[in-house]
């Protein structure tokens, strides 16, 4: 009886054996430069979209790339070892720091590069460019690159152009100004008082310098954050606890800043969600045998995705901030500081089909139930899809059959036409009529 129940247990085993199909997986990009000048600012270090990934930016992202190359190919071999360039697509939002934070991860998910072959006598100028004086470095053996490094194509869209990563939208701007005006916002800035008094002090703002804004606040908690991960100078009378609290806080701000409604969220989580599943759904029908896609990108596109899976809201952040009952089952209030991730695995067992599990920083998250951090693919597809929206809509972005002419074509262009159309009319009307008093004349 005994051997009866080991052979049964061994048979449901086998049978429902769970296989780890592919993997989506999206990171901030590492630490950087200070987006804002708001303290101390050296005008030679670049600011705002430009802000460049800093040494400590990339060593966190080559160690998330061997975090993610221990998980992936060597503890679950879902990849090869080495780089396959049909196994794997990566992409980055066309930023500096986002496009060197994609590089740096793939140096520890792929560390060692490709050889040469191994060419003697004349075929050893096959390896060298045409340039009179090019010479193979002293060292490099058969590596094709110094160090064995391995370089992986990232791909990427121009950013007005790309709402999964950069969730470009032009309509943004006016979001964000209606959402300074809501009565959940003053809520929130009347409850900070106290602490913009303290920050002031201690930073020594006065008169019109001085922090009365939320949102204000979190902007300087960006400098005093790139400072503290880079080494850079902070202020001396800044209390550990004050900071603290600024950090406690920086998710909320963001959240009441750009994703303070549910239409916001579904708006700004569409295109990144339709991807996930447009790729899994590619997966499954076998149109596709890209196994791990990894995505370059930014705080903003992990937060949307984060509140679009019900993992956090502005509401719950702030019911939290404000000390009222907070009915949320989960909510994450802690900021998406640097190099922070959320990856997709989907698996799946030969019994109850495609599966989803979602880990935040490593760990699993609860996604169809609080209790549970698995989900049938079919469920969370149907459940984020029926969020989706018309993005170009919302935003005001034209469609591609609906640019205006005045949006491919320089005004001086223009008018050169409109200029000739008009002569070569005039022209045609005058040959007509000078043909008309010919034939008069006969």
């Amino acid at each position: 009886m005994k051997q009866v129940l080991i052979l049964v247990f061994n048979l449901y085993h086998v049978l429902c054996q769970d296989e780890l199909l592919a993997v989506q997986a999206i990171w901030r990009h590492g630490a950087r430069n200070p987006y804002f000048c708001n303290y101390e600012c050296d005008l030679n270090v670049a600011k705002g979209d430009s802000a460049l990934l800093t040494p400590t930016g990339m060593r966190q992202q080559y160690i998330l790339g061997k975090w993610l190359r221990k998980r992936y190919i060597q503890v679950t071999p879902l990849l090869s070892s080495t780089f396959n360039e049909n196994e794997i697509y990566i992409e980055s939002s066309d930023v500096n720091r986002t496009l060197q934070s994609a590089y740096c991860n793939l140096q520890g998910m792929y560390p060692e590069g490709p050889n040469v072959p191994h060419f003697v006598d004349e075929n050893a100028q096959l390896l060298l460019p045409p340039n009179k004086g090019a010479v193979t470095p002293a060292g490099i053996g058969d590596y094709a690159l110094p160090n064995n490094i391995q370089l992986i194509p990232i791909h990427t869209k121009q950013k007005e152009t790309d709402y999964a990563l950069a969730l470009s939208c032009p309509k943004g701007s006016e979001m964000v100004v209606q959402n300074l005006k809501t009565d959940l916002y003053k809520e929130v800035n009347d409850y900070s008082s106290k602490l913009y008094k303290d920050f002031n002090e201690q930073v020594n703002l006065t008169g019109d310098q001085q922090v009365n804004d939320f949102i204000t606040l979190s902007d300087f908690r960006d400098t005093f954050v790139c400072n503290r991960y880079n080494g850079d100078k902070m202020p001396e009378n800044l209390k550990a606890e004050t900071l603290q609290q600024i950090d406690d806080i920086a998710n909320l701000a963001f959240s009441l800043e750009r994703f303070q409604t549910q239409e916001q969220v579904n708006l700004y989580s569409t295109p990144y969600f339709k991807q996930v599943f447009d790729r899994f759904d590619s997966i499954l029908n076998g149109t596709s045998n890209f196994k791990y896609y990894g995505s370059s990108s930014h705080d903003s596109t992990i937060l949307a995705a984060l509140s679009a899976l019900n993992l956090t809201s502005a509401q719950c952040q702030a019911d939290i901030y404000l000390k009222k009952n907070v009915t949320h089952p989960y909510c994450i209030t802690k900021y998406i500081d640097f190099a922070f991730n959320l990856i997709f695995e989907l698996y799946n067992n030969s019994i109850t089909g495609p599966y989803v599990k979602v880990l935040y920083n490593g760990e699993y998250m609860p996604l169809c139930s609080i209790q549970g951090n698995t989900c049938l693919y079919s469920n969370l597809r149907s459940k984020l899809m029926a969020t989706q929206v018309d993005y170009k809509k919302e935003c005001g972005i034209a469609k591609d059959d609906e640019i205006l002419i005045e949006e491919e074509t320089p005004g001086w262009a223009l008018v050169f036409f409109i200029v000739v159309l008009l002569l070569l009319i005039a022209g045609v009307g005058i040959v007509i009529l000078i043909k008309k008093k010919i034939a008069n004349l006969k």
